[in-house]
């Protein structure tokens, strides 16, 4: 085939292929000869219809097929011909057969603007020190103590209070008629857990094992539950048994309970743990004033379908998300001028620090090793519960395996920007004088 790219702007070409007569003759002979086999027309035995009957019954249709075929099959490779790397998928915009007998179509490419990036390594960021504080050290060490608890119940004839774990059942009512799905027995209460509703545990309070108790709840309108959704329920609540629970000693026993032989090693491990979350907490707030001023310093022509395909998939995933939260909202609401505009410059952010990564990483020659491949496609099955060799055959040129390797190229860029970076010293609050 026949390649050429014709500069429409720098961030839109016009890729114009060819595909050589003879090969078009032969896919449209191929066709017209099935066809004639399948079709059943007056006067002709099947296989002996002439071509130019055929022509003027099918031809429109076999002339799409041909063109369809030829694009699906050609333009992943005319694009590498050409050196384009498409920011979103191409428009063909014209296709023709010639009287010459080729098959000929265009497709409006967009791509990213020719660019360099210039200062990014020593970026002067600030950069919080590690502080593990023992308090949360100690809160970790009360939620284990937590877990490992025991309820025993109350023997004594006393009135439920706060803390207290209370065995209930409990009927709800819409309207005065029962709310069958909301119905539970033998419901543990853990008071002031507010777990069922902020105001439920309080009508417990004072109450004693084998009392019944009603009252009513207004549930908000961002309730998970449509049913209940902005509605006032009744509640008749049966308390059946009144437990408290009985935290272990913080000792080495309780360490044991947990896979560690001393209550010293265990809070080592805590501790580590918890270093490990404030480091990625602090390199997340690094990374995130490196991208800053990388934007500042590149600023990228993108064409208006980009920016608009962009925001598309930020609106698709909002949508998403109201959906998986169970909440019934018409999702045309999201599609408006207004919300479109409002979008808009998260889209240029996201596709602009897309490109000037990808484009560092062109400058530095960063790539995937075959490790990182591996890493990738292990992922990948993991996540999908497929065998990996599975996903190398099958999905090796999806978008789920493209997006994943372009994750992994950013990563290998923040990091080497993390490691050249010129850290500051913060406010007193917060003073960092190690770079390491």
């Amino acid at each position: 085939m026949n390649v050429s790219v014709v500069d429409l702007s720098a961030n839109q070409k016009k890729l114009h292929v060819e595909i050589p007569a003879d090969k078009v003759r032969k896919e449209l002979e191929a066709k017209y000869r099935d066809l004639s086999k399948q079709v059943r027309i007056k006067g002709f035995r099947p296989g002996k219809v002439p071509r130019s009957i055929l022509k003027s019954y099918y031809g429109k249709t076999v002339e799409h097929e041909v063109s369809s075929q030829f694009i699906q099959d050609t333009f992943s490779e005319a694009l590498r011909e050409a050196d384009l790397h498409p920011l979103v998928q191409a428009d063909v915009s014209e296709t023709r057969f010639d009287d010459n007998g080729a098959f000929v179509y265009v497709a409006v490419v967009d791509v990213s603007p020719p660019f360099e990036v210039e200062g990014y390594k020593g970026l002067e960021v600030q950069k919080s020190p590690v502080k593990i504080d023992e308090d949360q050290v100690q809160a970790e060490l009360e939620r284990i103590r937590e877990q490992n608890a025991q309820l025993l119940l109350v023997e004594e004839d006393r009135a439920i209070q706060e803390g207290d774990v209370v065995l209930t059942d409990f009927v709800p009512s819409l309207d005065g008629k029962v709310f069958e799905k909301g119905k539970t027995e033998d419901f543990m209460v853990e008071v002031g857990k507010h777990a069922i509703h902020p105001e439920f545990d309080g009508h417990l309070i004072g109450h004693h094992a084998g009392e019944s108790v009603s009252f009513e709840l207004d549930y908000p309108e961002d309730t998970p539950t449509p049913e209940i959704r902005g509605k006032r329920v009744h509640f008749d609540v049966q308390i059946k048994e009144i437990k408290k629970k009985e935290l272990p000693e913080l000792n080495d026993e309780l360490a044991r309970t947990v896979k560690f032989d001393t209550l010293d090693a265990l809070k080592e491990s805590i501790r580590e743990r918890l270093r490990k979350r404030e480091e990625e907490r602090i390199s997340v707030e690094v990374r995130q004033q490196i991208t800053d001023q990388l934007l500042s310093k590149v600023q990228l022509d993108l064409s208006s379908k980009v920016i608009e395909r962009e925001v598309d998939r930020l609106i698709d995933l909002l949508k998403n998300q109201f959906e998986s939260q169970g909440l019934k909202i018409d999702t045309s609401r999201f599609n408006t001028p207004e919300i479109r505009g409002e979008y808009r410059p998260q889209a240029v952010r996201n596709l602009s620090q897309r490109l000037i990564f990808q484009q560092i990483a062109k400058q530095e020659n960063i790539e995937l090793t075959d490790e990182d491949l591996e890493e990738i496609y292990r992922g990948i099955a993991l996540y999908a519960r497929m065998d990996v060799e599975k996903v190398k055959a099958e999905y090796a040129d999806s978008s789920l395996v493209e997006q994943a390797k372009e994750g992994k190229i950013q990563e290998k860029v923040l990091k080497l920007l993390e490691e050249t970076a010129v850290y500051k010293e913060l406010p007193d609050e917060g003073v960092n004088t190690n770079t390491d």
